[in-house]
């Protein structure tokens, strides 16, 4: 296989953990086409724990069959096995709308690219976060996801981190220069999963005693895999459910009850910051919470971010030097490479058209011009509205979870790639939380020759007319 044969050469996997990986891998997708849809859906959200393409291999010249096999050809085939798709709510045409345009945009754009296999792929990325969104709202709707399932789903991942990370030498945590806890992809992709997992979690009906076990197993290796923008994340999240847990509750809202809720997140988030310090003295998170506890202390002193400063200096002069033509079409799909090789930031050999900019916004301006750049800022704002109306008209579980993904989520849009985490573990976790929210939106259609409006049985699950109906 060639992504084995990769990883060998590169040096990337030792033997033992090209064999679990490998192995895995093929059950997984084995388990996801042939079990029944209900359970090949979870198979996935599995298999996407598994990068085939490994930490030393980068994409310009060559293309992972395995995880092209992961983007593309097994959501098809799962989407093709839970059609026909129920109706979706009007409320999300626009937001439909939105991203299908956006990646019509980004196929446009590849015509110009100058690298024009990175901008495919970055298709198919897309491309995954499409089906999967049809088939994980599916899923939502009928039930298939539900506390038991995200909890096994928890409890199992661990497990394949834990196996990575101190059984099989950690290559995808970077063990030479940081020792961070992940599943067999990148953390940085790992702890946006498992910051998503703790959140569906969190915001569920009738909480257990597995359930919390679960939850606090996904906050510790959340914490563990050292992901500063999560864990950021993860702080306001606590935050948020501290004060959701006030709102919900049928005692009267005052200012001072909002205030001692306010208090209690804010001594949980201290607790977490102690903790971080004290019991885990060489975790990356103490760059940052040394950094905001330092007077002296810069922004150059928060690792990676240093560089990435560098990069986002670099994108912006170019954006102000550009020609009229290039701001209003962009350079084409996967072109962020040119300008990190251009200023030496990156060289050839260790550098992913679509991994390059760390920033998508100013990636879509750079890449796609400013259709691209507004198309991706009307899709964020449409998802946000979709969340803020479900969490404070409706009084929705589904929405209160989106808007505690909704601060990290943008974070991570500021300084990660998440635009081509379409089948690894970050993008499949943002998109279980998304479509945890679309699925709960009711669903309203109108009798013929009528004007009285029923809500679709199939799409609103009774008796409540949400999935929060479903969360046991």
């Amino acid at each position: 296989m060639r992504g084995r044969s990769r990883f060998i050469e590169a040096g990337a996997m030792n033997a033992d953990s090209v064999f679990v990986a490998t192995t895995a891998f093929w059950i997984l997708v084995l388990l996801t086409v042939f079990l029944s849809p209900r359970y090949g859906v979870i198979s996935y959200i599995l298999l996407a724990q598994f990068d085939m393409s490994g930490t030393g291999y980068y994409s310009i010249g060559s293309l992972g069959i395995e995880n092209a096999l992961k983007a593309v050809v097994v959501p098809t085939i799962l989407l093709y096995r839970v059609w026909p798709v129920e109706r979706f709510p009007a409320s999300t045409k626009k937001l439909r709308t939105y991203w299908l345009l956006l990646t019509a945009y980004a196929a446009v754009a590849t015509l110009w690219s100058p690298y024009r296999l990175s901008a495919v792929k970055m298709l198919g990325y897309m491309y995954a976060y499409s089906v999967l969104f049809l088939v994980f709202t599916c899923a939502w709707r009928r039930g298939w996801i539900n506390t038991r399932t995200l909890t096994f789903t928890t409890w199992l991942c661990l497990f394949f981190a834990v196996v990575q990370t101190y059984f099989l030498g950690n290559v995808h945590g970077n063990p030479e220069y940081e020792f961070r806890f992940t599943t067999f992809s990148g953390a940085a992709t790992f702890g946006p999963f498992l910051l998503s997992l703790f959140i569906l979690l969190l915001f569920r009906e009738g909480w257990n005693f597995p359930l919390i076990a679960a939850s606090v197993a996904a906050s510790i290796g959340l914490i563990l895999t050292g992901g500063r923008s999560i864990f950021v994340g993860f702080l306001w999240t606590l935050l948020l459910g501290s004060i959701v847990v006030s709102a919900r509750s049928r005692r009267k809202i005052n200012l001072k009850l909002i205030a001692k809720r306010i208090a209690f997140g804010l001594a949980a988030v201290a607790c977490v910051a102690v903790l971080v310090q004290d019991v885990l003295p060489h975790n990356r998170l103490n760059e940052l919470l040394s950094a905001t506890e330092s007077r002296d202390s810069t922004l150059e002193d928060v690792g990676t971010l240093a560089w990435r400063l560098v990069v986002y200096q670099k994108t912006a002069e170019e954006l102000l030097n550009r020609s009229l033509s290039k701001l209003l079409v962009g350079t084409g799909t996967s072109s962020g490479a040119t300008l990190v090789l251009d200023a030496g930031i990156f060289q050839e050999d260790v550098v992913d058209p679509n991994r390059s900019l760390h920033d998508e916004f100013l990636r879509s301006i750079y890449e796609w011009g400013l259709p691209g750049f507004l198309l991706l800022l009307l899709f964020l704002v449409e998802i946000v509205k979709i969340g803020l109306k479900m969490a404070l008209q409706n009084d929705s579980k589904a929405g209160w979870a989106f808007l505690a993904i909704c601060v990290p989520l943008m974070f991570s849009l500021t300084v990660e790639n998440i635009l081509s985490d379409g089948a690894s573990p970050g993008g499949v976790g943002y998109n279980l939380v998304l479509t945890y929210m679309i699925a709960a939106c009711p669903i309203i259609t109108m009798k013929k020759n009528s004007h009285v409006l029923k809500q679709n049985p199939m799409a609103v699950p009774r008796p409540h007319g949400s999935v929060d109906a479903l969360s046991g």
